[in-house]
């Protein structure tokens, strides 16, 4: 994890944990006039944030990505997800967080919901009400580690949302990777939140109806804080906001995955959190993992900018929760008969991960 590998430069977890930035952690706040726009932050000029803009039609494979409007003591926060069965949508844990402690939203409670919205075809957006909605029971907050874990915590951030009815046949339900990843695997983000560009950061605020797209590399992972992060599978990744000379993770920790062109490499903002990471794999997305955060390195650097981070949670690693959530209304591939085979391939993987953390 990045706050464990600072330790290894400023010598405290505390101050780690004071420079992990998690400004953008939690969902965004809609204000009253519900003017404001969108979405995933862009390169330098000539990229800008309108060249990142999906379609919303159903032709489009960002269909089935959703925006999602949480609603309790008389506030309303804007999330982002993907559907995985007619019925089923995941996102992160913190959007369906009332408290920051892992307290589950009541949608029972009186104006207090969940709905989610479909923009699959521009004019007929569909906004459908949570029937139910589940939080990963290991989510307990960003930071709240399990006990005799001294660090800073971001694992386990997952909900699955279920609809009161189907969703729209426009919207595109997506198989869900069982596969490890590694470093320097490409992916491809989509959502609702904040954007700005790399060079001013953030400039803007989010919107349920304008989701975009923008792509990464994943730099490294934790993994799982029930066992200290020194065994299990990989359950966090990062990725680093590359651009204008600046490679954060490559100048810091020598992990140098490749960067993208400057109008495809991207980072997240508020609102985005619960929003896709997918893999392209024989022309067809697979969700990888779900993004739930993002960070600074200094104080004074420019959230959303150059030199950023952000990072989020890798599904494959929570497929027990997921299946149950969404009562086994989820595709998962490889099919969970073939996870066996796999096994030799995560462990080595894992035993990569505690060698480059070594020698970090």
């Amino acid at each position: 994890m990045l706050t464990r590998k600072l330790t290894s430069f400023v010598g405290s977890v505390a101050a780690a944990t004071a420079l992990f930035g998690m400004s953008q952690a939690q969902a965004a706040v809609i204000g009253p006039s519900g003017s404001i726009t969108p979405t995933i932050v862009a390169g330098a000029l000539p990229d800008s944030p309108a060249a990142h803009v999906d379609p919303n039609v159903a032709s489009s494979p960002f269909s089935g990505v959703v925006s999602i409007n949480i609603r309790y003591d008389g506030q309303s926060y804007i999330c982002s997800g993907a559907l995985v069965g007619k019925r089923q949508v995941v996102s992160a844990g913190h959007c369906v967080d009332t408290d920051g402690n892992g307290t589950l939203v009541d949608i029972n409670k009186p104006g207090s919901d969940v709905r989610v919205i479909f923009n699959s075809a521009r004019t007929q957006e569909a906004v459908i009400t949570a029937s139910k909605v589940s939080m990963n029971p290991d989510y307990k907050g960003f930071g709240n580690c399990p006990a005799g874990v001294n660090s800073f915590c971001v694992n386990d951030d997952i909900s699955v949302i279920t609809l009161s009815q189907d969703a729209p046949d426009s919207a595109k339900i997506y198989k869900v990777s069982t596969t490890p990843i590694g470093e320097g695997t490409h992916i491809i983000m989509a959502g609702y939140g904040t954007t700005g560009n790399g060079v001013d950061g953030y400039t803007a605020g989010p919107s349920f109806l304008v989701k975009r797209s923008g792509e990464n590399y994943v730099d490294f992972f934790d993994l799982d804080d029930e066992q200290g992060f020194e065994g299990g599978n990989q359950e966090v990744y990062y990725a680093d906001f590359d651009g204008a000379g600046k490679d954060l993770f490559c100048e810091q920790f020598d992990i140098c995955t490749p960067q993208l062109a400057n109008d495809r490499e991207s980072t997240i903002g508020g609102g985005d959190s619960g929003g896709p990471s997918f893999i392209m794999q024989n022309g067809e997305l697979l969700l990888v993992a779900n993004n739930t955060f993002s960070g600074i390195w200094n104080d004074d650097d420019v959230e959303g900018s150059f030199g950023t981070y952000f990072g989020g949670i890798v599904l494959g690693s929570y497929i027990d929760y997921l299946v149950a959530a969404t009562d086994g209304n989820i595709t998962l591939v490889p099919e969970p008969g073939s996870l066996a085979l796999l096994g030799m391939g995560g462990a080595l993987l894992g035993m990569r991960r505690r060698k480059q953390a070594t020698a970090a």
